[in-house]
C-alpha cells in the first residue's frame, strides 16, 4: 500500500476549480464511480450514491461526519494530516488504499483527488474512488504463486534456470547463482538477462569437446524440434574437479515455451566410483602377489564348465597341478559340501546371465592338500566371446585367515556394531577428560572426519569451531558433552552449527548423556543429527521476510525491529551515541513519470548499492516505502553521521543512473537524528529525522540535516 504520507510534488491549489454550478452537483450525483467533497475539517460536504453504496452507507450517516470514518484507527491521524496538507500547501493526493465499509469488510480502493473552491471562498476536496479490491486479491494471490515456485527452486540443490525461447535466462535459482559466483567470476556471464548459449560456447564452459554438442542440442530444444535431452560432463572448478549431469527439457502447454536446464552434481558418485576403481586394481595387485590362483573359466552354450587356465598357486589351495585342475574342473566342485556347490554353481550362471561380476565365497575340504577346511574368495568378470558363450577371467584366494579373524572380531564387539553402525544419528563418545573414544560411521559421515582424525579429539581442539544460529562462537566448554560430563545431567536438542575441514557449514542437533560406573562419572556419549537443511529453510524465511524484494535492503519491519534493539542498548548505556538518517530521493515521480516505473526502480537499486557502498558491515540500509529510505548508524555521533551522509549525497548526486541509453540525475535530502535514551520510543529518534528531511525538502532538496 502506498505511504500516505508520501511526499508528491505537483501544485494543485493554485489551479482549484471553484465548487459552483449545477453541472458539478450533477456530475457527482451521477458519475458511476465515487465521488465525494470534503472540506478542509475532513468532513463530508457531498456524496454520491456510488460512493455511498461503495462504503454501505446512507447519504444522511455520512453528511457532515469525518471521511475518517472509511479508514482503520492507525490510519487516520496521517490521513487526516495528508489530506490537510493537501488542501492548505498544494500537493498531489492519489493512489491506492485500504478501506473499511459499514460491514466492517476491508476493501482496496483506486482515489484521486483535486482541490476545489466553494462559493464561500474555502478550499475543499473532491475525491472520486474505484474498488479494485477483486483485482488486487488476484494479483496478491500472483505474487504468492510465483514466490512459493522461487521458493521451492531455491530449496532444491541442483543448479537450475529457466529460458526462453531464444537461449536468454529469465530465472536461475539459489544453487546456480551461488555456484556461479563461487567459480572464476561466471556469475555476470550466467546471471539472468545473459544468453546461456553464449556461456556454452565459451572455451572453458566445459572440459572436453562436448560443449558444443550440448550447445547444439540445446539449440535444437530452443527450436522445438527436440523436447529433451541429458549429458553427463566434468566442468571446471576452484574447488577441484567436478562432475555434472545436466537435463534440458522443453515445457508443454505453457505459452510462451520455456526450456528448464538443470545441473545435479555427480562428482560424490564419480569420486567414489574412482575410488573402487583404484581399489580394485590394488587388489589385483595384492592378488598376484599373495598365495592364490589365477584362473580362467569357459561356460559353453550347452551349459558345460571348463577351466581353461589355471596359475601355478592352485597346488597350494587344491594339491593339484595346473594342469590337471584344467582337466578335470569338476575336480575342484567336489571339493567343496554339496550346499556350497550348489550356491557356487548357481551364483556362476546368474553372473554369466547378466554378465555382472561373480564374487562367491565357499568352504572346501582338500584331503590332497593335507590341511583342514579352507575358505576360498572366487572372484571373476565375465566376457562374452560368442553366442551363449562366456569366459570368466579371475582369481581364488585363501581368506580362511581373515574369515577366522572376522569371526572372532564379530564375536568380541557384536553388541557395540550394532548400536553403532545401525543408528542413522552420528554417535561420538567422550572420556571425563572430553576426548573422544569411539564414533560411529554415521558421526565420520556427517563430520566428514575418519576415526583416526576424530580420536583423542576434545572440543576445545582449535581446528572444531562451531556457532550459534545467530552466527557468534560457540564456546567448546558449553558444548553438550562437555555440559553433561561437567554437571552429570543430560543436555537435550542443543542446536550447533559446525565449520567442516573442506570449509562448508552443517547444522547439527545434539543430545549429550552422562554415563556412570559405580556411582562415578566416567565418559558420556553425544547423538546428533544433521538439520542443515531445516536452519537453511528457516534462515531463508527469516531473509525474505526482513528483506525489500525490489532493492535488496532490509524492509520497513526489519529496520524498525532494528532500530528498536538500538534504542534499548542505547536506554541501558546512555553514555553511547547511535544515529538515524531518512533519505528521500527529490523528484521521485516525476522520474517514474518521465522514464517509466522500471526506470524507477533502477534508480531504487542503484542508491541502495550507492548506500551500501558508502557504509559499514554493522550499519542497517532500509527501505522504509517508495522512494524512503533510511540508515541506522551504531556508535555514531551526528557529527560523524552528518560527515557521512554529505558523502553520501554527493556520491549519489555525482553518480546519475545509466538506464538503457539515457542518463537520469538523482538527488536526496537526508535527514539525520540521535537516539537519545531519554526518548519515550525509538520512533521518535525516527520522526526527528523525516522532520529535518522534510526541512530540507522545503529550502530547495538536495541537502543534509541535523534535528
Amino acid at each position: 500500500m502506498p505511504n500516505p504520507d508520501q511526499d508528491l510534488q505537483a501544485p494543485c491549489a493554485a489551479g482549484a476549480f471553484p465548487l459552483t454550478g449545477a453541472w458539478l452537483d450533477a456530475l457527482i450525483q451521477h458519475a458511476p464511480v465515487g465521488i465525494a467533497v470534503i472540506d478542509l475539517s475532513g468532513k463530508y460536504l457531498s456524496v454520491n450514491p456510488a460512493y455511498c453504496e461503495l462504503y454501505g452507507y446512507r447519504a444522511a450517516e455520512m453528511l457532515g461526519n469525518s471521511f475518517l470514518m472509511v479508514f482503520a484507527p492507525e490510519q487516520r491521524e496521517p490521513v487526516l494530516q495528508r489530506h490537510q496538507r493537501f488542501l492548505s500547501k498544494g500537493s498531489e493526493l492519489k493512489g491506492e488504499w485500504d478501506v473499511v465499509n459499514r460491514d466492517g469488510k476491508l476493501l482496496r480502493v483506486l482515489s484521486e483527488s483535486v482541490a476545489v473552491r466553494g462559493a464561500d471562498g474555502q478550499m475543499s476536496r473532491l475525491v472520486y474512488v474505484l474498488d479494485i479490491t477483486a483485482r488486487s486479491r488476484a494479483e496478491h494471490a500472483k505474487e504468492e504463486s510465483r514466490r512459493q515456485v522461487l521458493s521451492v527452486m531455491d530449496a532444491l540443490t541442483a543448479h537450475i534456470c529457466v529460458l526462453d525461447e531464444q537461449g536468454v535466462i529469465i530465472k536461475v535459482n539459489r544453487a546456480w547463482r551461488e555456484f556461479a559466483a563461487a567459480n572464476g567470476g561466471s556469475a555476470e556471464l550466467c546471471g539472468e538477462g545473459k544468453n546461456y548459449l553464449d556461456f556454452c560456447r565459451q572455451p572453458l564452459a566445459f572440459a572436453d569437446a562436448g560443449a558444443l554438442e550440448f550447445a547444439d542440442k540445446l539449440t535444437e530444444v530452443l527450436a522445438g524440434r527436440l523436447q529433451s535431452f541429458q549429458v553427463e560432463y566434468p566442468c571446471h572448478s576452484v574447488q577441484g574437479p567436478r562432475w555434472f549431469l545436466a537435463r534440458v527439457s522443453r515445457t508443454q502447454d505453457v505459452e510462451p515455451p520455456r526450456i528448464v536446464v538443470a545441473h545435479d552434481s555427480v562428482t560424490e558418485l564419480k569420486l567414489v566410483q574412482e575410488a573402487l576403481r583404484r581399489q580394485e586394481a590394488e587388489l589385483r595387485d595384492l592378488a598376484a602377489s599373495v598365495p592364490g590362483a589365477l584362473f580362467r573359466l569357459l561356460v559353453r552354450p550347452s551349459g558345460k564348465i571348463e577351466f581353461v587356465y589355471f596359475s601355478p598357486g592352485v597346488r597350494d589351495l587344491f594339491g593339484l597341478s595346473p594342469e590337471k585342475a584344467c582337466g578335470d574342473g569338476r575336480a575342484l566342485l567336489r571339493c567343496m559340501a554339496r550346499e556350497y556347490r550348489e550356491a557356487c554353481e548357481a551364483s556362476l550362471r546368474r553372473a554369466v546371465a547378466s554378465g555382472q561380476a561373480w564374487e562367491q565365497e565357499v568352504e572346501v575340504w582338500v584331503p590332497e592338500a593335507g590341511a583342514g577346511p579352507k575358505c576360498l574368495q572366487i572372484k571373476a568378470t565375465p566376457k562374452l566371446t560368442g553366442p551363449g558363450e562366456c569366459v570368466l577371467t579371475g582369481v581364488l584366494t585363501d581368506v580362511s585367515a581373515r574369515k577366522q579373524a572376522e569371526t572372532a572380531l564379530k564375536a568380541s564387539t557384536e553388541s557395540f556394531r550394532i548400536f553403532f553402525e545401525t543408528m542413522p544419528q552420528g554417535v561420538v563418545y567422550h572420556a571425563a577428560s572430553g576426548q573422544i573414544t569411539a564414533a560411529n560411521p554415521a558421526a565420520c559421515a556427517l563430520l566428514r572426519l575418519s576415526l583416526d582424525q576424530m580420536l583423542g579429539k576434545t572440543p576445545f581442539d582449535p581446528g572444531w569451531r562451531a556457532i550459534r544460529e545467530d552466527g557468534s562462537d560457540f564456546p567448546a566448554e558449553q558444548h553438550p558433552a562437555m555440559e553433561a560430563l561437567r554437571t552429570g545431567q543430560p543436555v537435550r536438542q542443543v542446536v550447533m552449527g559446525l565449520c567442516l575441514p573442506e570449509g562448508s557449514l552443517i547444522w547439527l542437533q545434539v543430545n549429550a548423556t552422562p554415563l556412570f560406573k559405580q556411582g562415578l562419572l566416567t565418559e558420556a556419549y553425544t547423538s546428533f543429527e544433521d538439520i542443515t537443511e531445516l536452519i537453511r529453510t528457516r534462515q531463508e524465511l527469516h531473509r525474505q521476510a526482513s528483506t525489500d524484494h525490489l532493492t535488496g535492503a532490509a524492509n520497513r519491519r526489519h529496520f524498525m525491529e532494528r532500530l528498536q534493539a538500538e534504542y534499548g542498548r542505547i536506554q541501558r548505556r546512555p553514555e553511547l551515541c547511535s544515529c538515524v538518517v531518512t533519505l528521500d530521493l527529490d523528484h521521485f515521480k516525476k522520474i517514474n513519470d518521465g522514464f517509466g516505473h522500471a526506470a524507477g526502480d533502477a534508480v531504487l537499486r542503484h542508491v541502495t548499492l550507492l548506500m551500501r557502498l558508502g557504509t559499514r558491515p554493522l550499519d542497517v540500509v532500509g527501505r522504509l516505502g517508495g522512494e524512503e529510505f533510511a540508515l541506522l548508524l551504531p556508535d555514531t555521533s551526528c557529527e560523524d553521521a552528518q560527515v557521512l551522509a554529505e558523502r553520501l549525497r554527493l556520491r549519489i548526486e555525482q553518480n546519475p543512473v545509466q538506464y538503457r541509453q539515457t542518463i537520469i540525475p538523482v538527488t536526496v535530502s537526508i535527514g539525520i537524528s540521535a537516539i537519545l535514551s531519554s526518548d519515550a520510543n525509538a520512533e521518535l529518534a525516527l520522526s526527528r529525522s523525516d522532520q529535518a528531511m522534510y526541512a530540507i525538502k522545503e529550502h530547495g532538496r538536495n541537502g543534509v540535516s541535523i534535528a
